[in-house]
């Protein structure tokens, strides 16, 4: 049976961050040998839909859905079976049923066989859920082979070391998934896996919260030490960084640049979306901490929550600068589907009337869908233009990567970074 898994770009725009759908290649590698795998990556290729196939299998996320959607239609039309999974496709399958033969609404793993033998046979189920959340140790490596050739990443050198997260942010479509469970793998496999990676990329840590346990963490630092590979962490809480031996572990086993979710300024926002243990005036002894040992810092930021004002463009846009942190992410709030903030918002009649039409192919990254609390919706509209502008500017953007190259903070990763920050901003606003 040959099946095909894609995972779909927006349209909305080109992702900031094209990283290879590792999901994907875990899927590959539980198949059975009498599948034969292929993996489709629309952010850095075109789909061929003239291949022939037996079966399609789409990773879904908000940002892509209408173009899951379309992908499917092709498919099906030329009567191909198809199936969802991924967050989206847990929280709305009835939308993805419409588009597709068979939904999977949970993680996968222990299900995965038994899935593709009922479309085998012809006997799937419209919709799979496991009942327990599948262990993840002891499993195969992933199939890096199937994306070895495929340009267009930073780096194909992606794993993870552990799944869920055990925050429940209001608005975060993960710790709706995780429910604030976590699940980790055997640090030998770890090993195992990163020891067949090309050695001359980095290696990046996909986790939602590479550091949620300290002890953790320091384990698989050491154990990274005598292997001398340079390493990013995508996803990192701010929480743990008080820890000054986990700090110096990390840069000793070869960390180059951290992410960490700020989010906001404003303390009394991240009370409201219950991510009240950040601590804002901490914020800037967490960046020296990393400069000083050389590691550039990642910094997300989100415009919108409960308790920020139009003032607080103005601070956020001022407290980056100040911060010299390296590169940031900057992202409208965004009611995801399942969230206890859409739920929220929803209860207080505070969601805007045209999402319910089309939402999904009407998604764009700078579109406000809800009505804020102190501000107007045009106020926050117009912050989120001034911010993200302001931030990714020619001169700032240039002046990160000369501090970066100064101090020797990954400069390829913050040059990298920086420029598709810029193209994003610039093809939603055009130039400036």
């Amino acid at each position: 049976m040959k099946l095909k898994l894609i995972a779909p770009k927006s349209y909305a725009e080109e992702a900031v961050n094209p990283f290879p759908p590792y999901v994907l290649l875990v899927l590959a590698s539980l198949s059975p040998n009498w599948v034969e795998v292929t993996i489709e990556d629309e952010n850095v290729e075109d789909i061929n839909f003239e291949e022939s196939v037996d079966l399609v299998g789409i990773t879904v996320i908000m940002h892509n859905a209408q173009r899951a959607f379309d992908i499917a239609d092709v498919y099906r039309k030329k009567g191909v079976k198809v199936f969802m999974g991924g967050i989206f496709a847990e929280s709305n399958p009835d939308d993805c049923l419409m588009h597709a033969d068979s939904v999977i609404v949970s993680e996968v793993e222990d299900m995965w066989e038994d899935i593709l033998n009922d479309f085998k046979t012809g006997n799937y189920l419209p919709k799979y859920q496991a009942v327990k959340r599948p262990e993840i140790s002891d499993r195969p490596i992933p199939r890096h082979d199937l994306i070895k050739d495929k340009p267009g990443y930073f780096s194909k050198n992606l794993i993870m070391i552990s799944r869920g997260c055990p925050n429940r942010c209001e608005y975060c479509s993960s710790g709706l998934h995780w429910k604030g469970q976590i699940k980790t793998r055997n640090l030998d496999e770890i090993i195992r896996e990163i020891e067949l990676l090309d050695p001359s990329k980095p290696i990046m840590f996909i986790d939602d919260n590479l550091i949620w346990s300290k002890d953790y963490a320091k384990e698989l630092f050491r154990a990274l030490i005598p292997l001398k590979r340079k390493w990013i962490s995508c996803g990192s809480c701010i929480d743990s960084v008080e820890d000054s031996e986990l700090v110096y572990l990390a840069k000793e086993s070869g960390c180059s640049s951290m992410l960490f979710g700020f989010e906001t300024i404003n303390s009394e926002a991240l009370k409201t979306s219950r991510k009240g243990f950040n601590q804002v005036e901490k914020y800037n002894n967490t960046i020296e901490i990393f400069h000083k040992l050389d590691i550039a810092v990642l910094g997300t930021f989100i415009f919108g929550l409960d308790g920020e004002t139009y003032k607080t463009f103005e601070n956020t846009v001022q407290f980056i600068k100040d911060s010299e942190i390296d590169m940031v992410n900057l992202n409208m709030l965004y009611p995801y589907p399942g969230t206890p903030f859409r739920e929220r918002l929803k209860r207080e009649n505070r969601l805007i009337e045209y999402e319910y039409e089309n939402e999904w192919n009407t998604f764009a990254y700078n579109k406000v869908m809800f009505r804020p609390k102190n501000m107007t919706v045009e106020e926050l509209s117009k912050g989120f233009e001034y911010s993200v502008k302001e931030l990714s500017s020619r001169e700032i953007c240039a002046k990160r990567v000369s501090e970066a190259i100064k101090h020797n903070r990954y400069p390829e990763y913050v040059f990298n970074q920086n420029m598709k920050l810029r193209q994003h901003v610039t093809k939603m606003y055009g130039e400036y």
